[in-house]
């Protein structure tokens, strides 16, 4: 990797996981009476519905999204943190087909859409697990993507 390349995965990894952290800091937070817990909460609220039955817990109190936005965001953080392990020539393979991602969501979907059915009840594991497996690929294009828009900034 380049040092533009190096940089935008290190700021990628450290978004990535405190986004993450912030998922587990407001229970344990919340468990301890400390207020801003609350604050943290409401950042995620608007990505994710946190209801109680679809969400773990930590400290008996409810993580700051469900199990699947928590698959979502333990996926991505996983997929950043071994791109730099795939080769070249993998990550082209991969991202030359854009199909893979709607490859990958399709359990997710399906899991979602059969839940909002009423024919199917998903275990908290599996909605983590679909979440997971769709999001780890994320990092792929997202990486590709800022490739794309370095190769388009002028160079000085």
């Amino acid at each position: 990797m380049n040092r533009a390349e190096r940089i935008s995965w290190l700021l990628t990894v450290l978004a990535s996981a405190i986004i993450l952290c912030g998922v587990f800091l407001a229970p344990l937070a919340s468990s301890h009476g400390l207020l801003f817990s609350r604050f943290i909460y409401l950042l995620y609220s608007p990505l994710c519905h946190q209801q109680p039955d679809r969400s773990y817990f930590l400290s008996g109190q409810q993580l700051a999204v469900c199990s699947r936005c928590l698959g979502i965001y333990a996926g991505f953080l996983f997929g950043t943190l071994i791109y730099p392990f795939w080769s070249k020539t993998f990550r082209l393979r991969i991202t030359s087909r854009p199909g893979l991602m709607i490859l990958m969501v399709i359990p997710m979907i399906l899991d979602v859409f059969f839940s909002w059915l009423k024919l199917w009840n998903s275990p908290l594991f599996l909605k983590t697990i679909t979440g997971f497996t769709w999001s780890a690929v994320l990092p792929l294009f997202w990486f590709k993507a800022l490739d794309e828009l370095f190769a388009k900034l002028p160079k000085n």
